[in-house]
């Protein structure tokens, strides 16, 4: 198995980097970052949680990593000034809300934004994510790159 993953890993490696010129930093930082999990993965064996939120224990083995991509944005009726997008978590079948970390991606050419991502309402199956802004800035191409870990058997 490791021998296998060694060679998968390797492959993706030439892959990304023979790309590298032609991708724009984000999506090349993203597939790095994917990369690089998967080397960890591949290492250690597994996805080891120490522990989660509603304070219970799950077995070992249903530890798992969902990622991804969203960019879809709408302004905040609840939080003037700022916008937000939902998660749908469905596919990465958790039994309990996971652990979520989020970061916004911008276009090369666009202005910086103040303050960070902020995760709120998360469950099992979705997350709502809040950052400040107006709908005009999200729309030039924000991208939110979430990670979340948690558990998909009891």
């Amino acid at each position: 198995m490791i021998k296998f993953s060694s060679l998968l890993l390797n492959l993706l490696n030439y892959q990304i980097c023979s790309l590298g010129p032609f991708l724009p930093l984000p999506t090349m930082t993203m597939l790095l970052t994917l990369l690089l999990s998967l080397s960890v993965l591949t290492l250690t064996g597994g996805v080891s949680i120490v522990k989660m939120s509603d304070g219970k224990s799950y077995p070992a083995p249903c530890a798992t990593i969902c990622s991804g991509v969203q960019g879809t944005w709408r302004p905040s009726n609840n939080y003037p000034g700022k916008v937000f997008t939902v998660v749908d978590l469905s596919d990465c079948s958790f039994v309990t809300a996971p652990i979520v970390t989020a970061t916004l991606s911008l276009p090369i050419y666009s202005n910086l934004v103040s303050g960070g991502v902020v995760i709120k309402q998360r469950y099992e199956r979705s997350f709502y994510a809040y950052i400040e802004g107006g709908i005009e800035q999200a729309d030039e191409g924000w991208e939110l790159m979430w990670y979340a870990a948690g558990f998909n058997c009891q």
